[in-house]
């Protein structure tokens, strides 16, 4: 079992935040090196124009505040994201149900598909695709309104068991009219881990990595 939830911001955007930073903070440091050396070589018999001194030390204070509100802006993200990764903790070996269009099948196991109906429908059919695209079952799913699941063994048409692996789910459905419907589908699994992918929380279950935020619910261990 693999965690890795380390809250930090992706290298990308880690990168371009330093990159900036490291530049604002370079503009501060040349900014107050040439009014130092403006006062140190202003002319006594006409010295620096109060006025123009007074909205130079304005801009002096504007720079310092942006590096200033640049750090804890930073401080505030990676503690929001640690904070997401301690969360998603409690996820670790719950089952969940996930919005999904790809399943995960274990050697030997079954997979459950979740799939929605905003209204009946006359034709439901449920196709389960390999990672090459091909599928490799098809079935008459049901056609009322509703939530609906579909429990896959794992095995092909002709019933020869497949290897473990993601596979891709299409529901498609249509009405009496023959006009499709709109199906929402999902995959049922046990997370075994969690970590940080640009930026974003993920949940792995098998080999299959959802988003975090696709959760749609958590299972008891007696309804799993």
């Amino acid at each position: 079992m693999e965690v890795n939830g380390t809250g930090q911001p992706s290298p990308t955007s880690s990168g371009q935040e330093k990159t900036s930073l490291s530049s604002l903070t370079e503009n501060f440091d040349n900014f107050l090196l040439l009014l130092t050396q403006q006062l140190k070589h202003q002319d006594p018999l006409s010295p620096l124009d109060t006025n123009q001194f007074t909205e130079q030390l304005v801009q002096f204070a504007g720079v310092e505040q942006s590096i200033s509100t640049n750090n804890k802006l930073d401080q505030l993200i990676a503690f929001n994201s640690n904070n997401q990764a301690i969360s998603a903790l409690a996820f670790l070996n719950t089952t969940v149900e996930v919005d999904s269009d790809q399943i995960w099948l274990a050697e030997g196991g079954e997979s459950e598909i979740l799939y929605g109906l905003p209204q009946d429908a006359a034709e439901t059919t449920i196709t389960i695709l390999d990672a090459s695209g091909k599928p490799v079952r098809v079935e008459s799913g049901s056609t009322t309104v509703g939530e609906h699941s579909f429990v896959w063994d794992g095995t092909d048409n002709d019933g020869v068991a497949l290897p473990e692996g993601v596979y891709s789910i299409q529901i498609t459905a249509v009405d009496s009219k023959g006009e499709s419907v709109e199906v929402g589908t999902g995959t049922v699994g046990t997370v075994e881990g969690v970590q940080m992918r640009n930026g974003q929380l993920m949940l792995t279950i098998g080999d299959l990595e959802v988003p975090a935020n696709s959760v749609l619910g958590v299972r008891n261990k007696s309804d799993a």
